[in-house]
């Protein structure tokens, strides 16, 4: 892509393109870049689709499931996909109402599910519609994707569901696509406790369904909070510096034991703008920072002599550099670990350039790593939604229940505690906290 990026913004208006043989050489150059890009994604899909089936088979998921919206996760799946429907020209039908029940469900997989279906409808439907369903039947919701494709043999569709099974006439129409995303949807929805299945005819076109059973108690509400007063009062705790106004004044470290990484990104910022320093691994990034602090770190996990874990550690416990804001850019999957040290973004490689400047702009307009925030309240619900509030404004959060509050804050020291006037009242859970060592100072934020 960047080869690609350089190609077509610096060299291709330098040539003069009156030769027919040149015009022809450039084009075949951009055609074969495209293929390698394309080859790369695919590549990269199907290494991803493997892992993700080898982690939920071996019972290695880390399953996030609390309350959730059904016809939100419709909406989010369907956002996703539109430019899929656009390409070829398809109308998309949403055929379901926003007052449906809650579910118990882990939000990010179940997208997952819904984007997997929808693009398959738009895989193999030509001309027509494609339409989104979900209703509410005998105590479950059951959620379809209808399309008016090439639908699916009878002796064919109980295979759709096997792992790497493309079936249809593979030699004249050879589906694009690694066979795992249907068998993907279906381990995500037995593990919600439904099931999925599919009915379809040939030449006119198939519905492929799954069913999510309803919570307990489907009635629960979210308490009304005010929202906006919440992060104001957040705001006035949170003292930011003012950050450097000009890119060529702005340092990035980059920290990476591939050359060839580094190289690419100084590459890349540099041509931004900003000013780089390479380190190659923990212990050369730790000499560089103390030698001069930079404004920002992009940071690799695993690396030789001292990883990106334990470096993000030593300077987020140090006073001097806890406030530079760090990026982990690496193929590790361990999120979770990574915000628990109390980085700033976690982005997963192979590097996507332009959300990598957006992470760093926002950051370096921001001025210094943000602050750390716990919120504490029974209802999923309540907690979900400060939770989504508190990151759009840039806060890193982190969510708790009341018992397992000591235990987590002592373990994620945040700067801020958010918590229901129903735990402040239980002052031996406050009082508690103060004495805790590392916690002297942390801000309570009481709401009702």
């Amino acid at each position: 892509k960047i080869i690609k990026k350089r190609l077509d913004e610096k060299l291709y208006p330098l040539i003069q393109a009156d030769d027919s043989k040149t015009k022809k050489t450039m084009e075949q150059v951009a055609a074969n870049l495209n293929v390698v890009v394309a080859e790369g994604e695919r590549l990269t899909g199907l290494i991803n689709d493997v892992l993700d089936l080898a982690k939920i088979e071996a019972g290695k998921v880390a399953w996030k499931m609390e309350s959730v919206s059904v016809p939100e996760i419709l909406e989010r799946a369907a956002a996703s996909a539109a430019s899929l429907f656009e390409s070829k020209n398809l109308e998309f039908i949403k055929d379901f109402k926003n007052n449906l029940p809650l579910i118990t469900g882990d939000h990010d997989r179940l997208i997952q599910v819904v984007i997997n279906l929808l693009s398959n409808a738009v895989k193999f439907t030509d001309k027509g519609s494609v339409t989104c369903r979900a209703r509410r039947e005998n105590g479950e919701i059951v959620v379809s994707v209808i399309d008016t494709g090439t639908g699916i043999a009878a002796e064919d569709q109980s295979k759709v569901f096997e792992k790497f099974k493309q079936v249809g006439d593979t030699l004249s129409n050879r589906p694009k696509g690694t066979g795992l995303g249907l068998p993907i949807c279906k381990e995500i929805v037995e593990h919600h406790g439904g099931r999925i299945w599919v009915e379809s005819e040939l030449g006119k076109g198939s519905t492929f369904s799954f069913t999510l059973p309803l919570q307990a108690d489907n009635e629960a509400q979210v308490r009304s909070i005010d929202l906006n007063a919440l992060v104001k009062q957040l705001k006035e705790r949170v003292i930011t510096a003012a950050p450097k106004s000009r890119k060529e004044e702005q340092t990035i470290l980059v920290v990476d034991d591939e050359r060839n990484i580094r190289n690419l990104l100084n590459q890349e910022l540099g041509e931004a703008g900003y000013r780089v320093r390479l380190a190659e691994n923990g212990r050369d990034a730790l000499a560089k920072i103390r030698e001069e602090r930079p404004d920002l770190v992009i940071l690799d996990v695993m690396m030789p002599e001292m990883n990106g874990f334990d470096l993000a550690a030593v300077l987020k416990n140090d006073p001097e550099t806890m406030e530079i804001p760090i990026i982990i850019l690496t193929i590790v999957q361990d999120t979770e670990r990574g915000y628990r040290l109390g980085v700033d973004r976690y982005l997963t490689k192979p590097i996507d350039t332009g959300v990598l400047f957006k992470e760093i702009d926002a950051l370096l307009t921001q001025g210094k790593s943000k602050k750390k925030v716990m919120v504490v309240d029974e209802s999923s619900s309540t907690v979900k939604t400060l939770v989504e509030v508190l990151q759009a404004r840039g806060y890193h959060v982190v969510e708790a229940n009341g018992k397992e509050l000591i235990e987590k804050a002592v373990s994620v020291k945040p700067d801020i505690i958010i918590l229901n006037s129903l735990f402040s009242e239980k002052q031996e859970i406050v009082k508690s906290l103060r004495f805790e060592k590392g916690l002297e100072n942390v801000l309570f934020l009481v709401y009702q």
